[in-house]
């Protein structure tokens, strides 16, 4: 997905570009190298593997400027409707259980959010392949247009089927602009692209503050498909400018190989890392679309109850557009594995015990929403720590894809788990604590070992985390 291509150091001697340094087990391109670099940014990658220059010389990123910026600007509006919208179905979930779908249980309704939540990821490395080959443009005005016309059609639903196909219809949409925006920063910044990605990240979390605040006063003032439509026309109205202004900059190149995607699983440090990532998106989404079941579990206020997607996605939006800044300051690593790791804490010292007061069920949403969003925003940094520059793009695709399946699952059982447990999410925090656990030790694990063999031989790793 990332053309920001180096290619090895035969292969720049042979073009006549200076060749980048790889060292060790860490990837890194040094941000002076990135800066000199004019030809590297012109190369595709051929059938077999090997860099091949193409004709023009684009020079590096421009770092800034009005069309850098408002790509960026555009992109954030695009996450704020899409993701948005997906991170509020909890708000969703409680209508449908109280309307439409009153004679469904909680675990066949949390299918829905599931597979809407699935398909903004499973097909990221498809999603990438193309925006390669084509650019940004047609992915775009498909994504946005097909996302406008599923939540219109979701305002006329009725039947389970219907509801089911108008999300799976606005996630796979969602899922054709997702890998989209949050690669092409990659085309216009080097050296803020930690700024340019948190705020086109940020926007999602915006996003997941508005809507499902929206959503309930407008269910509260209005029918059902009235609230859609006036939902569908918002998204449309905001998400337009990035039919203009969301655009690559790199020219078009042929896609990596399909038989090339087996290559990064040989490196173990990676696999380790996207199967942890898979592992902790399974439950991601869960805390988030039963807040609300959490919040009468935990006899809160109504006001707790009413706003409690719109704290956790609050604490997501500090997360997601801090966690840039604290990953350059403290290391990605560090920032990166204190996140994973915390994330179990807040489950069992938050959504386990109960009931527990506003305050603490309040910190603990907020809290919930940080680590989760730094998480998610710090993955494509970590796999670019760790990757060779030229199979950075493909290697977060893949990752993004491998958390795909997992998210189809963890909803569903942390909902059959609230009914075995009387309405309350003792189990299903329980349950979601122990898979943040292992997700965490999966993917931080190696990256563990070999800072404790440097310690044991007496040389430690002292590169930047």
């Amino acid at each position: 997905m990332s053309h920001d291509i180096q290619p090895r150091d035969d292969d720049a001697k042979k073009f006549g570009a200076e060749p980048t340094e790889v060292g060790g087990d860490d990837y890194e391109n040094d941000k002076a190298g990135l800066q000199r670099s004019t030809t590297i940014t012109t190369l595709e990658v051929t059938e077999e593997g090997v860099p091949a220059p193409v004709p023009g010389d684009i020079g590096p990123p421009p770092d800034g400027g009005f069309t850098a910026w408002a790509c960026a600007g555009s992109a954030s509006f695009v996450t704020f409707c899409l993701m948005g919208f997906v991170c509020s179905f909890g708000q969703l979930q409680e209508y449908y259980l109280t309307h439409q779908l009153a004679n469904y249980s909680k675990s066949t309704v949390a299918w829905i959010g599931s597979v809407q939540a699935t398909e903004v990821f499973i097909f990221s490395v498809i999603w990438g392949r193309i925006f390669d080959a084509h650019g940004a443009r047609p992915l775009v005005l498909a994504g946005t247009t097909l996302s406008v016309v599923a939540v219109v059609a979701m305002g006329f639903c009725k039947e389970y089927y219907q509801i089911f196909l108008s999300h799976f219809l606005f996630g796979f949409a969602s899922g054709m602009i997702w890998p989209t925006v949050t690669a092409v920063g990659g085309h216009w910044f080097s050296t803020r692209r930690g700024t340019a990605i948190g705020l086109i990240v940020g926007g999602s979390g915006g996003g997941g503050i508005v809507y499902p605040i929206m959503f309930k006063h407008l269910f509260q003032r209005m029918s059902f498909r009235n609230s859609l439509l006036i939902v569908a026309a918002m998204n449309a109205a905001l998400m337009f400018p990035a039919w203009f202004l969301l655009k690559s900059r790199l020219p078009k190149r042929k896609p990596i190989a399909l038989r090339r995607l087996a290559h990064p699983w040989h490196d173990k440090q990676y696999a380790f890392f996207a199967i942890g990532c898979g592992f902790y998106m399974f439950n991601w989404m869960s805390p988030m679309f039963n807040a609300p079941i959490i919040s009468r579990a935990n006899n809160a206020s109504p006001a707790v109850y009413d706003y409690s997607v719109a704290i956790v996605s609050a604490g997501g939006l500090g997360g997601r557009t801090l966690s840039g800044w604290m990953a350059d300051k403290l290391g990605v690593w560090n920032v990166f594995g204190t996140t994973s790791f915390f994330t179990a804490v807040v489950l069992f010292g938050f959504f386990v015990p109960s009931p527990i007061p506003n305050g603490a069920l309040v910190a603990g949403f907020v809290l919930y929403g940080w680590v989760s969003g730094a998480w998610l925003t710090l993955v494509s940094a970590v796999v670019a720590k760790i990757s060779p520059p030229e199979e950075i793009g493909i290697r977060i695709g893949m990752a993004w894809s491998i958390c795909g399946p997992f998210m189809v699952a963890g909803p569903v059982i942390c909902g059959a788990l609230i009914q075995v447990d009387d309405n309350k999410f003792g189990y299903a925090g329980i349950f979601c604590g122990f898979t943040f656990l292992i997700a965490s030790f999966l993917a931080v694990g190696p990256r563990m070992v070999q800072v404790i063999r440097g310690f044991i031989t007496r040389k430690p790793d002292l590169s930047p985390a």
